[in-house]
């Protein structure tokens, strides 16, 4: 056999040159011809590839040569698929994200990170290639005038005898791989369908432009008997936890019809495929497991059975619930507190849960922010585990800003995240309501409009203007509460009547909206001005309500949910606790995945109080936290209601 050359293509230049008929001697392939081969550009080479599944690409080995076993791209990787004329704007670009390399044939797959769901991969399967059959072979590599072409280029190639491992192929009229074209697909075209038949691994380069070779001929290393292989390679599984949910996707098998997923679950990394471990089956591609426990590790496998017959088996994804939290400034998985003091200083101080007190004397995180009676709230806006702060100027101007949390302080100053948000004395509120891991911000007119609008983070500013989640819901003078109730890690809303009536109402999230107008979950629960609040208090991954009845008799009292109502009547969790009009809140200050209480005294003593949670009550009587924080009329961070003061 021939010692053929290695079609990497190294980019040192571009020499100007008259239009080509190329690969090296074929032709410029149609706007959208081919749609699935993709340039692959790899920190100063090129090479070309197919994409096989949503989120991987086909190439040679040779186009990695600093990653022989597969795994994180030596150098950075940028995958352009669907893109005929690279001056252009259309197709995909994805940077590639990991290798997978064959064992014994040099053939390499690239996992790209993004799903890519508008572009037809190339057909896997079908008869293995014959000798004498024609092949096309696509590519971006180098042609007969033009070093780095805009466009992809494909010509026809018959099949010379074929080997256990490699294609022999001679080109139409001339035509040879050229340097850049490793890699790229080569196929049979039938009936309306692209069947993959190898990759380009090194030719001649007979007609590219430098290239004073008179031999012809182009090798492909064969994927046609790699079909099992790319399938089982690419049908991976993934897990995302979002408070109380994980939800489990995969990239769909194709090329065979509709399929059915099953879906196992278990806490050991082998997730047996047995029935009793199985959570739910779909058509589609991915799959939610809901009301989980904080801080528990759980093994996924997704299985199919293809039209052969063939049981197709996911590699095992897992990932561990967080500890849902409402105030974790520093991200160790513990709530902290804040308080503002507004006015004219707007400073906010902060002191951390070490699990047994709260930590830090006058330790300030910022020093211009929430002035005069802006309306301060917390959540995590960028989504990376640590809680950041948002206050509402309300009023005429309804603008929204956003100090994100370090770890150590507040960062940032007049960081404007909406404009025209939370007017007048509307309340607003905070939650994490499409389930993204990012927290939103919504808002309730109450009164007579009764409306509730939501803009989304994008993790830089909130989305949506007038974009109405609710049109009946916590009207008048009624109190709403934010909770993921059925514990799908999309958060709800709930509204309290208080008065003499005491019901609850619940509207759940899709997502896109809030659903459920009048849906009852308890009826005799907050009476009077009691004052509402929702967290997780038995650490069953849904979260509960409570009541402060405050006043003389400080007595709490908890209604668990079972993802269809609030369940229990007058169950007392505490009887001694937030006094007078102290300042009650919720969180999870102790990190062990069951919400707790706090409330601030204020005034002249300053004094902080929690009571942790045992899953069945609040435990501790005067249990104090802190000694010094938050004094006369500052705000707190948790704190039960959007305004509580």
């Amino acid at each position: 056999m021939f010692a053929f050359t290695a079609l990497v293509a190294v980019a040192f230049g571009v020499v100007i040159a008259p239009p080509a008929q190329a690969v090296s001697s074929g032709a410029a392939a149609a706007d959208g011809a081919y749609g699935f081969t993709a340039k692959i550009e790899i920190d100063g080479s090129a090479c070309s590839g197919a994409l096989v599944a949503s989120e991987w690409i086909v190439t040679s080995a040779t186009c990695f040569p600093g990653n022989p076993q597969g795994g994180v791209p030596a150098k950075a990787a940028t995958a352009i698929i669907g893109r005929t004329d690279l001056s252009g704007t259309t197709g995909k670009v994805a940077k590639v994200t990991n290798l997978v390399s064959h064992p014994s044939r040099g053939v390499m797959l690239a996992r790209l990170d993004t799903a890519i769901t508008d572009i037809a991969p190339v057909t896997l399967g079908g008869a293995a290639t014959m000798a004498g059959e024609k092949l096309r072979l696509a590519g971006y590599g180098r042609t007969g005038t033009e070093w780095v072409p805009n466009k992809l280029h494909s010509a026809l190639f018959t099949v010379g005898t074929p080997t256990a491992d490699s294609l022999p192929l001679t080109g139409d009229n001339g035509a040879d791989a050229c340097k850049g074209d490793a890699g790229g697909p080569v196929f049979r075209e039938t009936a309306g369908k692209f069947e993959l038949a190898g990759v380009v691994g090194a030719s001649w380069q007979h007609g590219c432009l430098t290239v004073t070779e008179t031999r012809q001929g182009t090798n492909a290393t064969r994927t046609d008997d790699l079909t099992a292989w790319i399938r089982q390679q690419t049908f991976v599984a993934t897990a995302k936890a979002v408070d109380h949910a994980i939800t489990i996707s995969w990239a769909p098998v194709t090329g065979q019809g509709q399929l059915t997923y099953r879906i196992y679950a278990g806490q050991e990394p082998d997730v047996p495929v047995a029935e009793e471990r199985r959570i739910g089956s779909t058509a589609g591609t991915s799959i939610l497991h809901k009301s989980l426990t904080a801080k528990k590790t759980w093994y996924y496998r997704v299985v199919t059975t293809l039209a052969d017959g063939t049981s197709l088996s996911s590699s095992v994804a897992s990932v561990t619930t967080p500890v849902p939290t409402v105030s974790d400034f520093s991200g160790d998985g513990k709530d902290d507190i804040a308080t503002f003091t507004r006015g004219a200083t707007a400073d906010v101080y902060a002191a951390m849960s070490d699990g047994a007190k709260f930590v830090g004397n006058s330790v300030k995180w910022h020093d211009r922010f929430a002035t005069n009676n802006e309306v301060p709230l917390a959540g995590d806006f960028d989504g990376d585990g640590k809680t950041d702060l948002a206050t509402f100027t309300r009023g005429t101007l309804g603008d929204v800003y956003v100090a994100l949390s370090d770890g150590g302080k507040f960062v940032g100053d007049s960081q404007q995240w909406h404009g025209d948000f939370a007017f007048g004395d509307e309340i607003p509120a905070v939650g994490d309501f499409d389930g993204d891991g990012k927290d939103d911000i919504a808002v309730f007119t109450r009164g007579t409009a009764a409306s509730v609008y939501v803009a989304l983070s994008d993790g830089k500013k909130f989305v949506g203007n007038g974009v109405k989640w609710h049109g009946r819901f916590a009207g008048g003078a009624e109190v709403p509460v934010v909770g993921d109730f059925d514990g799908d890690g999309k958060d709800d809303i709930a509204c309290f009547t208080r008065g003499t009536a005491g019901d609850v109402f619940v509207a759940f999230s899709d997502g896109g909206k809030f659903v459920g107008d009048s849906l009852q979950w308890h009826g005799d629960f907050a009476f009077g001005d009691e004052i509402p609040a929702s967290g997780d208090f038995d650490g069953d991954g849904k979260d509960d309500i409570a009541v402060f009845t405050r006043g003389t008799s400080a007595d709490v009292y908890v209604a668990l949910s079972n993802g269809v109502r609030f369940v229990g009547n007058s169950v007392k969790w505490h009887d001694n606790f937030a006094y007078g009009t102290e300042l009650p809140a919720i969180g999870d200050f102790t990190g062990d995945g069951k919400a707790d209480i706090v409330t601030y005294t204020r005034g002249t003593k300053g004094d902080v109080y929690v009571g942790a949670s045992d899953g069945t009550k609040f435990v501790g009587a005067s249990v104090l936290w802190h000694g010094d924080f938050a004094f006369g009329e500052e705000v707190t961070v948790p704190r039960a209601f959007a305004l509580g003061f």
